[in-house]
């Protein structure tokens, strides 16, 4: 029970798609059931045209549900269906009357129409499709209105009073039953398109915002973040740093152990500073094997996590392939001041850097020339 309640809720929220064959299986089953029903009481009613009909069109719906289904012939089992329900109702009326409500089931045949329209591959979502269908039911509804407003039921057996108006109702209830079951199938159908199409939108914001090896950041959705904290630092004084730390000697790796290597010195370098900021803070892949770090602190706080990073990732072995791999890190600070632009930070921190570089590498350099 628990699994069926797990189910029956990941359907309910978008996350699972009804089974074809246990959804067309058991319409397949409930119209064999209705027309089980007919034919047991057409039986006692001695309404024998309409009960050998029935009773032949009970196992024939029952083979559909069996047979068809498993060989996933949706289409064919609609067809199939659409013919018997407007050949019936068709004929109960003319050889019952218009009372007893057979006409209401063509009605059901429309909302089906588009449902397996927009659901069924082989239809390709043709809007041609329902179309013709209404057209055809509509058709059919008015003829047999018509024929039955002109001739006096065909039947002319006993049968009982008052029978017209109780299957009248069962009918209304059936027919009705039948537009609710499709309707709310189809609003399952779209509520599950539309979670798949957030995944998808999320899958494509993910690869559109995200640098696919190291899963930082990429430069265009850092370039956003920058520009928020650019704005709140202008308006709200809120403090920011921008820290670029670039791999020292990334080469080495890439000539020495090959370019697999060289991603797995990446990827690690990556995870130990995205690992160390806050969630407020920003980390992406600014180039090659540059790394950009957007801290929400003042200059003092951030070259202490700079610090704390370029200590960290020092101490840090890698094993690649039974070797042992040392990687270190030289990294440039810069911090917002009124008057300065984000290309100018850029700029500042990668020159800070590479003044690091200049001096033996392995450290972080600040805008006031601290050295750490």
């Amino acid at each position: 029970m628990k699994e069926l309640y797990h189910i029956v809720r990941q359907i309910i929220s978008g996350r699972r798609v009804i089974d074809n064959k246990i959804k067309y299986r058991v319409i397949g089953a409930g119209i064999a059931f209705v027309h089980l029903f007919f034919t047991i009481s057409f039986y006692f009613m001695q309404i024998m045209p309409l009960y050998l009909y029935n009773m032949a069109v009970t196992l024939f719906y029952t083979c559909l549900s069996v047979f068809v289904v498993n060989r996933e012939q949706y289409v064919f089992m609609y067809i199939s269906a659409a013919v018997e329900i407007l050949f019936h109702s068709s004929m109960a009326s003319i050889l019952l009357g218009w009372d007893w409500g057979f006409m209401l089931y063509t009605i059901t045949l429309i909302p089906v129409a588009f449902y397996l329209t927009y659901t069924l591959p082989q239809f390709k979502k043709k809007v041609s499709v329902p179309a013709v269908v209404s057209i055809i039911v509509s058709v059919a509804f008015v003829l047999i209105r018509a024929v039955c407003d002109r001739i006096d039921p065909m039947y002319t057996g006993a049968v009982p009073e008052h029978a017209h108006t109780s299957f009248y109702l069962v009918n209304s209830v059936i027919a009705l039953d039948m537009q609710i079951i499709f309707s709310v199938l189809f609003a399952l159908e779209i509520r599950y398109m539309q979670y798949q199409l957030e995944k998808e939108n999320r899958m494509l914001g993910k690869i559109a915002n995200y640098d696919p090896l190291t899963h930082l950041l990429n430069r265009r959705s850092m370039s956003e973040h920058m520009k928020d904290a650019y704005a709140l630092a202008e308006t709200d004084k809120q403090p920011f740093c921008l820290v670029l730390a670039d791999i020292d000697d990334f080469k080495r790796f890439n000539d020495t152990y090959g370019h697999d290597c060289g991603d797995e010195v990446l990827i690690m370098v990556a995870d130990m500073i995205s690992g160390s900021v806050r969630e407020d803070d920003y980390v992406c892949r600014w180039g090659g094997e540059e790394i950009l770090a957007l801290l929400r602190a003042d200059l003092e706080m951030a070259a202490r996590i700079a610090g704390r990073i370029c200590g960290d990732v020092a101490s840090n072995v890698l094993q690649y392939k039974n070797t042992d791999v040392h990687v270190t890190l030289t990294m440039g600070v810069s911090e917002y001041k009124e008057g300065k632009t984000i290309r100018s930070m850029i700029e500042e921190a990668d020159a800070n850097l590479y003044r690091g570089k200049r001096n033996g590498k392995n450290q972080v350099v600040c805008s006031d020339s601290m050295k750490m």
